[in-house]
């Protein structure tokens, strides 16, 4: 079962909790993280700052392995290293 630093509350530590994952949906993929980063925006979240709907697993920014591709998903398999990252890229350069 993976396990993630969730946000379950503002102005408090993150928790460490199991998480219950579904299978990818059209389109999706599912990634073994083996680093991840939270940026200012994400800390903005846990200030408060930013308000969205609690619980949530903070950072957009990270590199892993594919562990699952959903339906509709080309040019991807598992076992695939990739990195994560909040700006759109065009996947041919």
């Amino acid at each position: 079962m993976p396990r993630a630093a969730v946000l379950t509350a503002r102005s408090r530590p993150l928790e460490i909790l199991d998480l219950d994952l579904q299978r990818p949906l059209s389109g999706e993929v599912l990634v073994r993280l083996s680093a991840s980063g939270i940026c200012h925006s994400a800390r903005s979240l846990q200030e408060g700052t930013v308000l969205v709907d609690l619980p949530i697993v903070l950072g957009h920014e990270g590199a892993g392995v594919l562990e699952e591709v959903g339906p509709d998903v080309t040019g991807l398999q598992p076992g695939d290293h990739v990195v994560l990252s909040w700006i759109p890229q065009c996947g041919e350069c």
